[in-house]
Protein backbone atom coordinates (compact mmCIF):
# COMPACT_ATOMS: atom_id res chain seq x y z
CA UNK A 1 0.00 0.00 0.00
CA UNK A 2 1.49 3.15 -0.98
CA UNK A 3 1.98 6.27 1.80
CA UNK A 4 3.46 8.99 -0.52
CA UNK A 5 1.84 11.94 0.43
CA UNK A 6 0.24 10.95 3.78
CA UNK A 7 0.36 12.90 7.07
CA UNK A 8 0.25 10.22 9.77
CA UNK A 9 -1.33 11.98 12.99
CA UNK A 10 -0.69 10.61 16.64
CA UNK A 11 -3.24 9.11 18.08
CA UNK A 12 -2.99 4.95 17.09
CA UNK A 13 -5.98 3.20 18.72
CA UNK A 14 -5.46 -0.22 19.46
CA UNK A 15 -8.43 -3.07 19.17
CA UNK A 16 -7.73 -6.15 20.74
CA UNK A 17 -10.19 -9.69 20.56
CA UNK A 18 -9.11 -10.35 24.02
CA UNK A 19 -7.84 -7.41 25.67
CA UNK A 20 -10.11 -4.72 24.50
CA UNK A 21 -9.54 -1.07 23.29
CA UNK A 22 -6.05 0.27 24.08
CA UNK A 23 -5.25 3.86 23.05
CA UNK A 24 -1.86 5.53 22.08
CA UNK A 25 -1.50 9.57 22.52
CA UNK A 26 1.39 11.77 21.30
CA UNK A 27 2.77 8.14 19.98
CA UNK A 28 6.23 8.73 17.94
CA UNK A 29 7.59 6.66 15.32
CA UNK A 30 9.58 6.21 12.02
CA UNK A 31 6.60 8.17 10.23
CA UNK A 32 5.59 4.28 8.23
CA UNK A 33 2.36 2.79 9.30
CA UNK A 34 3.66 -0.51 8.91
CA UNK A 35 6.97 0.02 10.62
CA UNK A 36 5.24 2.17 13.35
CA UNK A 37 2.16 -0.36 13.80
CA UNK A 38 4.22 -3.19 14.13
CA UNK A 39 7.07 -1.41 16.58
CA UNK A 40 3.28 -1.28 18.98
CA UNK A 41 2.79 -4.95 18.34
CA UNK A 42 6.15 -5.63 19.01
CA UNK A 43 5.91 -3.51 23.01
CA UNK A 44 2.17 -4.27 23.60
CA UNK A 45 1.87 -7.45 25.57
CA UNK A 46 -2.02 -7.16 26.52
CA UNK A 47 -2.98 -8.39 23.21
CA UNK A 48 -4.39 -11.18 21.37
CA UNK A 49 -5.69 -10.72 17.98
CA UNK A 50 -7.06 -7.44 16.35
CA UNK A 51 -6.45 -3.94 14.45
CA UNK A 52 -5.08 -0.64 15.02
CA UNK A 53 -6.34 2.33 13.56
CA UNK A 54 -5.00 6.14 12.93
CA UNK A 55 -5.63 8.66 11.32
CA UNK A 56 -3.96 9.91 8.09
CA UNK A 57 -4.41 13.12 6.07
CA UNK A 58 -4.08 13.21 2.20
CA UNK A 59 -4.28 16.40 -0.03
CA UNK A 60 -5.92 18.35 3.31
CA UNK A 61 -8.68 15.21 2.99
CA UNK A 62 -8.47 12.85 6.84
CA UNK A 63 -8.95 9.37 6.66
CA UNK A 64 -8.37 6.32 8.53
CA UNK A 65 -5.53 3.49 8.03
CA UNK A 66 -6.87 -0.15 9.48
CA UNK A 67 -4.17 -2.34 9.95
CA UNK A 68 -5.57 -5.92 11.25
CA UNK A 69 -2.81 -8.21 13.07
CA UNK A 70 -3.16 -12.21 14.10
CA UNK A 71 -2.73 -14.19 17.04
CA UNK A 72 0.81 -14.24 18.28
CA UNK A 73 1.85 -12.30 15.36
CA UNK A 74 3.83 -8.65 15.49
CA UNK A 75 3.32 -8.00 11.83
CA UNK A 76 0.25 -6.24 10.34
CA UNK A 77 -1.50 -9.02 7.63
CA UNK A 78 -4.29 -7.10 5.79
CA UNK A 79 -4.50 -2.92 5.77
CA UNK A 80 -7.18 -0.48 4.34
CA UNK A 81 -7.37 2.87 4.01
CA UNK A 82 -10.74 4.80 4.12
CA UNK A 83 -11.63 8.30 2.92
CA UNK A 84 -14.86 9.98 2.66
CA UNK A 85 -17.54 11.94 4.72
CA UNK A 86 -17.30 9.12 7.75
CA UNK A 87 -13.87 8.08 8.14
CA UNK A 88 -13.52 12.16 8.19
CA UNK A 89 -16.07 12.61 10.70
CA UNK A 90 -14.56 9.44 13.02
CA UNK A 91 -11.06 11.28 12.36
CA UNK A 92 -12.02 14.95 13.28
CA UNK A 93 -13.14 12.92 16.73
CA UNK A 94 -9.96 11.46 17.44
CA UNK A 95 -8.05 14.36 16.65
CA UNK A 96 -10.69 16.39 19.19
CA UNK A 97 -9.88 13.65 21.95
CA UNK A 98 -5.61 14.40 21.23
CA UNK A 99 -6.21 17.82 21.46
CA UNK A 100 -8.41 17.37 24.89
CA UNK A 101 -11.50 18.90 23.35
CA UNK A 102 -13.99 15.38 24.05
CA UNK A 103 -12.69 13.64 27.21
CA UNK A 104 -11.46 9.88 26.44
CA UNK A 105 -14.25 8.19 28.09
CA UNK A 106 -16.93 9.93 25.67
CA UNK A 107 -14.69 9.05 22.93
CA UNK A 108 -14.23 5.87 23.68
CA UNK A 109 -18.14 5.60 23.34
CA UNK A 110 -17.71 6.93 20.15
CA UNK A 111 -15.61 4.85 18.94
CA UNK A 112 -17.44 1.61 19.37
CA UNK A 113 -16.85 -1.06 17.09
CA UNK A 114 -20.84 -1.19 16.29
CA UNK A 115 -20.72 2.36 15.61
CA UNK A 116 -17.47 2.00 13.09
CA UNK A 117 -19.42 -1.10 11.74
CA UNK A 118 -22.45 1.07 10.42
CA UNK A 119 -20.65 3.98 9.31
CA UNK A 120 -17.05 2.51 7.84
CA UNK A 121 -17.19 0.17 4.59
CA UNK A 122 -14.57 -1.90 6.54
CA UNK A 123 -13.76 -5.17 5.81
CA UNK A 124 -11.11 -5.42 8.91
CA UNK A 125 -13.86 -4.22 10.76
CA UNK A 126 -16.43 -6.08 9.70
CA UNK A 127 -14.80 -9.62 10.46
CA UNK A 128 -13.95 -8.35 13.83
CA UNK A 129 -15.22 -10.23 17.23
CA UNK A 130 -13.97 -10.06 21.00
CA UNK A 131 -13.82 -13.00 22.19
CA UNK A 132 -15.66 -12.70 25.23
CA UNK A 133 -18.67 -10.34 24.94
CA UNK A 134 -17.19 -6.38 26.90
CA UNK A 135 -18.98 -6.87 29.98
CA UNK A 136 -20.11 -3.28 29.94
CA UNK A 137 -21.56 -4.29 26.18
CA UNK A 138 -23.47 -6.88 27.40
CA UNK A 139 -25.18 -5.24 30.75
CA UNK A 140 -25.84 -1.84 28.96
CA UNK A 141 -26.44 -1.89 25.67
CA UNK A 142 -26.64 -5.43 24.15
CA UNK A 143 -30.20 -5.01 22.86
CA UNK A 144 -30.80 -8.66 22.59
CA UNK A 145 -31.77 -8.43 26.74
CA UNK A 146 -34.56 -5.92 26.16
CA UNK A 147 -35.68 -7.85 23.24
CA UNK A 148 -35.98 -11.15 25.44
CA UNK A 149 -37.64 -9.32 28.58
CA UNK A 150 -40.29 -8.04 26.59
CA UNK A 151 -41.31 -11.20 24.92
CA UNK A 152 -41.20 -12.87 27.71
CA UNK A 153 -43.62 -10.38 29.37
CA UNK A 154 -45.61 -10.27 26.74
CA UNK A 155 -45.79 -14.75 26.10
CA UNK A 156 -46.04 -15.53 29.97
CA UNK A 157 -46.71 -12.07 32.29
CA UNK A 158 -45.66 -10.56 35.20
CA UNK A 159 -45.76 -12.92 38.96
CA UNK A 160 -47.00 -16.04 36.99
CA UNK A 161 -44.74 -19.44 37.39
CA UNK A 162 -43.16 -20.16 34.33
CA UNK A 163 -41.01 -23.84 33.88
CA UNK A 164 -37.61 -22.79 33.84
CA UNK A 165 -37.01 -24.63 30.38
CA UNK A 166 -39.19 -22.40 28.75
CA UNK A 167 -37.25 -19.42 29.65
CA UNK A 168 -33.85 -21.64 28.36
CA UNK A 169 -35.60 -22.19 25.02
CA UNK A 170 -36.91 -18.43 24.71
CA UNK A 171 -32.87 -17.04 25.03
CA UNK A 172 -32.23 -20.13 23.02
CA UNK A 173 -34.29 -18.82 20.04
CA UNK A 174 -32.99 -15.12 20.22
CA UNK A 175 -30.71 -14.75 17.38
CA UNK A 176 -27.07 -13.67 18.47
CA UNK A 177 -25.03 -10.10 17.38
CA UNK A 178 -21.59 -10.29 15.35
CA UNK A 179 -19.79 -8.48 18.03
CA UNK A 180 -18.33 -11.93 20.12
CA UNK A 181 -17.28 -15.19 19.72
CA UNK A 182 -18.63 -15.99 23.04
CA UNK A 183 -22.15 -14.47 24.18
CA UNK A 184 -23.23 -14.37 27.66
CA UNK A 185 -26.69 -15.51 26.52
CA UNK A 186 -25.46 -18.69 24.90
CA UNK A 187 -23.31 -19.84 27.73
CA UNK A 188 -22.88 -23.54 27.78
CA UNK A 189 -24.83 -24.33 30.84
CA UNK A 190 -28.44 -23.49 30.45
CA UNK A 191 -28.87 -21.89 34.33
CA UNK A 192 -25.92 -19.71 33.32
CA UNK A 193 -27.71 -18.21 30.18
CA UNK A 194 -31.04 -17.28 32.84
CA UNK A 195 -28.59 -15.44 35.54
CA UNK A 196 -26.51 -13.55 32.81
CA UNK A 197 -29.90 -12.54 31.52
CA UNK A 198 -30.89 -11.42 34.96
CA UNK A 199 -28.29 -9.88 36.14
CA UNK A 200 -28.57 -7.56 32.76
CA UNK A 201 -32.31 -7.00 33.28
CA UNK A 202 -31.50 -5.95 37.14
CA UNK A 203 -28.31 -3.72 35.84
CA UNK A 204 -30.73 -2.19 33.43
CA UNK A 205 -33.18 -1.61 36.23
CA UNK A 206 -35.66 -2.97 33.60
CA UNK A 207 -36.55 -6.23 35.27
CA UNK A 208 -35.71 -9.43 37.19
CA UNK A 209 -35.84 -13.11 36.91
CA UNK A 210 -36.68 -15.01 39.96
CA UNK A 211 -36.54 -18.86 41.07
CA UNK A 212 -39.05 -19.95 43.34
CA UNK A 213 -38.50 -23.83 43.09
CA UNK A 214 -35.77 -25.50 41.19
CA UNK A 215 -37.95 -25.73 38.21
CA UNK A 216 -39.74 -22.32 37.97
CA UNK A 217 -39.22 -18.98 37.98
CA UNK A 218 -41.16 -15.85 38.08
CA UNK A 219 -40.91 -12.49 35.78
CA UNK A 220 -40.99 -8.80 37.23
Amino acid sequence: MAQEDLQLMDTVILYDRDFGVSIFRNFRGYDSLLDDAEWLLERTTSKSQGFLMRVVVKDGARGLWIGEYLQGRNQICRQELIFGDSAEEIAKLFIDYAEGRIPEGDFLDKIKIDYLRRHLKSRIIRDFKYYGCPSDRFLCECPHVNEIYIRLVRKYGRGVKVPYSLIVKEIRLEERCNDAILCPLAASNALERILNLNWALKTRGIGEIRFVSPDFIEIY
